[in-house]
């Protein structure tokens, strides 16, 4: 597919043009210059045409150590596009980055639209001319925010792109996001996959801001990888805007997940944060994945492995039995096996029961463990079915919804779960009154 580079120096809007044209907040936006870090990529169409978009880092010269992981993004950016939209701010007039951005694009030798920023008015406009000083024959003067010319760039950008260009959208992947706190390895055993340094790996806690997606193909199965910001305590996170918007990218991140990766750091052990991460995602449906990284960091003994495994049992009972593996994103130990975890939860969360089995196995729950009764009224239950998949949702048609007990609720469950698996997934169940269309519990 055809991709497009969104390029300049911070804070220009690129990431306000980025979502523009993706039709959706993908990248946080905010007026604090450096806010993007890692590449961003998505699919996007205009008038029946489709390519792909990527968010770069802003150029920059400052010295610091994330600044200078952002700059190789930025680098590898310009090989990975096939045209670029030169962003700069229309309001702050040219500047000395601009110009050196402008030498790289054209040593690089491929083509590229300047695109002069912030202008919302036609009185404005008069802003944009001196932008011809860098030697272009065009420009266009467009304000992203407020999407003014916006589509008269689009209707350019396809112009350039070839007639033979394969306009192929690959949606059926499956979707898997790796969570946890902050610096347990999230982005390092992406990276590691990749065999790339697709994102930003540093020390410091808090790197990865954005949610970030990759595609990727192991073993004949095609995967969308999803990096999420550390999951902190909100009173922590909430108090930084930008790691605000973190916090509820990467929750949009998990909600659109198929398989969640829980992160954990083995040389620290289990953490109260840890166990909130996971139950959260495991909360909103997503089966996890328990991987235990940084396990070369630890002493291997019967004493310390036997701790993890009554960790497992105790802290996370309520996943239900889920895969576990102990691996390193620095030395590549078991991070394939990863794979083989998810698609067998995969399997499980996308399994349909059919509706005759469900009242069989409905009749046979009321013939081993009778309903309860409640102020004199007995439970009746009529017919159970399937409702939904991924995760997987059932839906009981009872007398009286209010009448249902939580431990008989769990043990319909458990029965579920014995006669047709659902290993390690979440399953829903709700019941609603005969004749009723949403007293549900």
């Amino acid at each position: 597919m055809f991709k497009i580079g969104i390029i300049g120096r911070p804070n220009v809007g690129k990431s306000t043009l980025f979502n523009r044209i993706a039709g959706k907040r993908v990248a946080i936006v905010d007026n604090m210059p450096g806010v993007t870090r890692d590449r961003l990529e998505v699919n996007a169409e205009w008038q029946g045409k489709h390519f792909q978009i990527i968010d770069t880092a802003g150029y920059d010269l400052k010295e610091d150590l994330v600044k200078k992981e952002m700059q190789q993004q930025f680098f590898k950016s310009l090989d990975l596009a096939d045209m670029f939209l030169f962003i700069v701010d229309g309001l702050e007039g040219l500047h000395p980055l601009d110009e050196i951005v402008c030498d790289i694009l054209r040593q690089k030798g491929k083509p590229f639209l300047l695109v002069v920023n912030k202008i919302d008015s036609e009185q404005k406009e008069i802003h944009a001319g001196e932008f011809f000083s860098l030697g272009v024959d065009e420009l266009f003067s467009i304000s992203a925010s407020h999407s003014r010319k916006v589509d008269e760039l689009l209707d350019r950008i396809i112009e350039m792109i070839p007639e033979n260009d394969e306009e192929i959208i690959d949606e059926d992947r499956i979707q898997i996001v790796v969570i946890g706190k902050p610096n347990v390895g999230k982005s390092s055993i992406i990276n590691k996959w990749l065999n790339e340094d697709r994102l930003i790996v540093t020390s410091i806690p808090g790197t990865t801001r954005d949610a970030v997606d990759t595609e990727f193909e192991y073993k004949g199965v095609k995967y969308n990888l999803i990096d999420t910001a550390g999951i902190r305590k909100k009173s922590v996170m909430f108090k930084d805007r930008v790691e605000k918007y973190g916090y509820y990218r990467s929750y949009d991140a998990v909600t659109k997940a198929d398989i969640a990766i829980g992160m954990i750091d083995a040389s620290q052990g289990v953490t109260d944060r840890d166990v909130k991460v996971i139950a959260d995602a495991y909360e909103q449906g997503r089966p996890v994945v328990l991987v235990f990284n940084k396990w070369d960091l630890v002493e291997k003994n019967s004493k310390v492995s036997n701790k993890f495994k009554d960790d497992i049992s105790e802290k996370f009972k309520f996943l239900d039995n889920p895969p576990y593996i102990f691996a390193s994103a620095e030395t590549g130990k078991n991070i394939f096996k990863i794979f083989d975890a998810v698609n067998e939860l995969y399997e499980e969360y996308s399994k349909r029961v059919p509706t005759p089995e469900l009242n069989d196995l409905l009749q046979y729950a009321q013939e081993r463990h009778q309903a309860p009764t409640i102020r004199n009224t007995r439970l009746k239950m009529y017919y159970m079915s399937q409702i939904g998949t991924k995760p997987p949702e059932f839906v009981i048609i009872v007398n009286n919804p209010d009448a249902v007990h939580f431990s008989y609720k769990r043990y319909l469950i458990n029965l579920i779960r014995e006669y047709y698996g659902f290993k390690g997934v979440p399953i829903f169940l709700k019941f609603k009154a005969k004749n009723a269309k949403d007293k549900d519990e």
